[in-house]
């Protein structure tokens, strides 16, 4: 009996090691029309897709520095260099287009101190980074 009990363990006991070390093949596809992430053969739960993940992280990385949190804006030393950055809820940044916008982000305005950042963002990080300004900050 004992010798029956020792080997129900052992095999539990490899059972439960080979089943932690199988992996699941997971198929993931993104339903763009809800922002819903679908999870085929799995247990996990489905999550809403962040809408502007993206662009929320490139506006911390690089945006952040000047026009603060909230897109407040304000005066800032940048190299030895004073900028003044514009409030986005201002009436004068909500007058202005998504084109004038995107031109501001890619060509800069040097005036203002506003640096180009056609090199380093793509043209879909610049449209995806006004959504999310308009959205967030303007609250449009």
């Amino acid at each position: 009996m004992k010798i029956l009990k020792s080997g129900l363990i052992l095999l539990t006991a490899t059972l439960f090691v080979f089943a932690c070390n199988q992996t699941k093949n997971i198929n993931t596809n993104t339903n763009t029309t809800n922002n819903t992430v679908v999870v085929a053969n799995s247990n996990l739960p489905i999550a809403p897709v962040e809408e502007f993940a993206s662009a929320r992280k490139i506006y911390s990385e690089i945006c952040i520095k000047c026009h603060k949190e909230g897109g407040v804006g304000g005066t800032t030393e940048i190299d030895g260099k004073k900028i003044k950055a514009p409030n986005f809820a201002s009436e004068r940044m909500l007058k202005d287009t998504d084109a004038d916008w995107i031109d501001a982000i890619e060509n800069g305005i040097q005036d203002e101190g506003m640096p180009a950042f056609k090199g380093t963002l793509n043209e879909q990080e610049i449209k995806e980074l006004v959504k999310m300004i308009r959205k967030d900050f303007q609250k449009k």
